[in-house]
């Protein structure tokens, strides 16, 4: 009998045995991440934000030992890639290159599905990209406060294009409208593009630009840059001023860049992407070249919880701005 108890004992510790053997690969194999991730843009190919996503989709996915995807959803200012970021499992396999349109999206476009602040989970904080505040070469202003002192002695008079109701560039200029007690009035385009070329021909006067965009017919002299509403002058174009030099403390109409996940994202797969984000922007060089330098951004990374604090202030800025400037976009 006790030769019996003695096998089966023998038996279990064998079972138990072969457990533990095949326990750990499946563990291992849950580890994240163990298969490619999908990053969502909502913006087009060639964009600032697609710009910036598939830099740190090169340099990220380096470090994490899995390729990640970058696929552009347009739509609603970028709303239909958040969206579909928001009803996405929180496995940590879809993620969300944002701009500073995420913000500005819940005042402009009140009827959206879901919520900014509550169903996406603030990862990093990339970077901000300045943007330069230019006029055509014939106004008459040739610097900041002159431009100031025309606009609010000619109420209306200055036309400035942007690249569409609600859009980025419109809000940056309605809000320097708002801090300065000056009043301009609105062409809209269909892209930033557009309304810079207006400017060149001479068809509009003032247009907000990013200095990655502005910066070669700022460099070629084809229009006059002002101001940059950056920390430092900018080295794509050091002879500009920022706003703060120019006599105008308190205005920054940068656009962020940063990195996000569906709500409910494990504390510990944040914890990771943030960790390694952190260090690419610290420490690999590649990539500072890449976004800083040839990008115009200036690079900020950071805690998630910066970052919601970052995200809250812009929403709450921006929403101000759009009911001051009684802005309303078509759903």
């Amino acid at each position: 009998m006790l030769s019996s108890i003695h096998r089966a004992l023998s038996a279990a510790a064998l079972a138990l045995a072969g457990l533990a053997f095949t326990a750990a690969p499946l563990h291992a194999q849950d580890k994240y991440p163990n298969r490619p991730i999908k990053m969502y843009v909502g913006f087009s190919a060639g964009s600032a934000t697609d710009i910036v996503a598939r830099v740190v989709a090169q340099y990220l996915s380096e470090r994490l030992g899995q390729s990640i995807v970058v696929e552009n959803k347009t739509g609603v200012g970028g709303s239909l890639a958040a969206e579909a970021v928001a009803r996405s499992a929180p496995d940590g396999y879809t993620l969300l290159t944002v701009s500073s349109a995420i913000a500005v999206n819940p005042a402009v476009y009140p009827k959206l599905s879901f919520n900014i602040e509550k169903d996406l989970t603030p990862i990093a904080l990339v970077g901000r990209l300045p943007t330069v505040l230019l006029v055509r070469n014939g106004f008459p202003a040739k610097s900041l406060t002159e431009f100031l002192t025309y606009a609010r002695s000619h109420p209306k008079k200055i036309n400035y294009g942007s690249s569409g109701v609600g859009g980025s560039t419109h809000l940056s200029t309605e809000y320097l409208a708002t801090l300065t007690g000056t009043s301009f009035t609105h062409v809209p385009y269909r892209g930033n593009s557009q309304a810079v070329a207006a400017l060149l021909g001479g068809e509009i006067d003032m247009v907000t630009d990013t200095i990655l965009l502005a910066a070669p017919n700022i460099q070629a002299r084809r229009v006059r840059a002002l101001a940059i509403s950056s920390q430092a002058r900018s080295p794509l174009a050091p002879d500009v001023p920022t706003f703060a030099e120019a006599g105008l403390k308190g205005y920054d109409g940068s656009l962020f860049f940063g990195l996000m996940g569906p709500k409910n994202l494990p504390p510990e797969i944040v914890s990771r992407i943030n960790r390694e984000l952190n260090d690419l922007l610290k420490n690999s060089a590649e990539l500072r070249e890449r976004l800083q330098s040839a990008g115009g951004l200036e690079l900020v990374g950071g805690s998630p919880d910066q970052f919601r604090d970052t995200l809250h202030k812009e929403v709450t800025l921006w929403a101000d701005v759009v009911k001051n400037a009684h802005v309303t976009v078509a759903q």
